[in-house]
């Protein structure tokens, strides 16, 4: 990250206030504020006009910030955060519109607009002003979720080598987590581990369930660098995995693999949603329920979201998305397998590959336990 990476945000940010016919931004959305300042801490604003980026923070982030942030001013509040902000826009005579970030509470929307209003300012809202700049991901972005994918799977890969029969699920999400602040970095969500039939739960929360001989496996993971996070499902059997388990997988496999195929430049996103889809339903499997990926980067869900529910968003190269369809029959077992793409001009690039797990192997058992 560097000054010149910052400023060219905030000159596409201002042009795009610009077309919305606005004098300035709000923002307060935590990764919005750090895509545009560099600043990780919480509990801060930024005021962004044509001409200044101002972050407003209170004294326990201000060493923090200082260390931190590129190309704004950094201003201590010693009061409330709206009215340090109605400070800050009145410093500038040509504000008469301001947009605020549509995410913002309706409370906060009502304090913002009523410290303005004796400065004649009007407050308005818009959607999406910061998170359309951020789905088109800059080089450095996509090396951040390449480095966070190469140490998710080195931190599953030594967990995994003590993985053994009456392990919990708790205890396998502890060991992986483990690895990640031993490498120091920090897990990118909640762990989802789940074996047995709770791997039909799509969110399921690790629990005290015991890891039995044939069971099956499901973890969904990612870690997190420099903000940006990667997000990885491998599903595999414990020791044997039964021929039903096995068809299943190798059709989630290949309902990922028609996805993949299907990416490029200005591909409508429900294409490659639908090219999953139609894979598992003609296999006879139930066809799952969630959507077959999502953007990726400050949050681990962002747009753009591949769905049949959007007809109209294209994909555009320098995304990086994920695929992950899945497999669910309650009761027995549940199947997902979940990779990174950048979305290139002619196609698109894996960026979650790994020798044991990645989207080239056939892993779909562990064979024997290891000690």
């Amino acid at each position: 990250m560097d000054k010149k990476l910052i400023q060219n945000r905030l000159r596409r940010l201002r042009n795009y206030l610009r077309d919305k016919k606005v004098d300035g931004l709000v923002v307060t959305k935590v990764e919005n504020v750090r895509y545009l300042t560099n600043f990780s801490g919480h509990d801060s604003w930024v005021l962004v006009t044509a001409k200044r980026c101002v972050l407003i923070t209170d004294s326990r982030y201000t060493e923090q910030a200082q260390g931190e942030c590129f190309g704004c001013r950094i201003i201590e509040r010693k009061q409330a955060i709206t009215k340090a902000l109605a400070e800050e826009a009145g410093r500038e005579k040509k504000i008469r519109r301001l947009a605020v970030e549509k995410t913002v509470s309706v409370e906060t929307f009502a304090k913002i607009r009523q410290a303005l209003r004796p400065a004649g300012v009007s407050v308005v809202c818009v959607e999406n002003a910061v998170e359309q700049l951020r789905m088109v991901k800059e080089e450095w972005e996509i090396q951040m979720i390449r480095r966070a994918a190469r140490l998710a799977w080195e931190c599953l890969n030594v967990s995994l080598a003590s993985l053994q029969t009456g392990m919990t699920e708790q205890e396998l999400t502890g060991r992986l987590e483990y690895e990640m602040r031993l490498r120091g970095v920090r897990p990118g969500f909640d762990t989802i581990t789940a074996f047995g039939p709770n791997g039909s739960r799509n969110h399921h929360q690790p629990t005290g369930r015991k890891l039995r001989a044939r069971d099956t496996i499901l973890i969904d993971f990612g870690v997190s660098v420099d903000g940006y996070t990667c997000d990885l499902t491998r599903s595999f059997g414990w020791q044997t995995a039964s021929k039903d388990y096995q068809k299943a997988w190798q059709t989630v496999r290949q309902a990922q693999q028609a996805a993949i195929e299907k990416i490029r430049d200005g591909l409508l996103a429900y294409e490659a949603d639908a090219a999953a889809r139609q894979v598992i339903e003609q296999s006879g499997f139930p066809v799952y329920g969630h959507g077959t990926g999502h953007g990726l980067g400050l949050e681990v869900h962002e747009m753009p979201y591949l769905s049949m529910l959007d007809k109209k968003t294209r994909l555009k190269a320098g995304q990086v998305i994920t695929i992950e369809p899945g497999i669910y029959l309650p009761g027995r077992f549940g199947i997902r397998l979940e990779d990174d793409v950048l979305v290139t001009k002619t196609g698109a690039e894996v960026l979650t590959v790994d020798s044991r797990f990645g989207f080239s192997s056939d892993s779909v058992q562990i064979r024997k336990e290891t000690s």
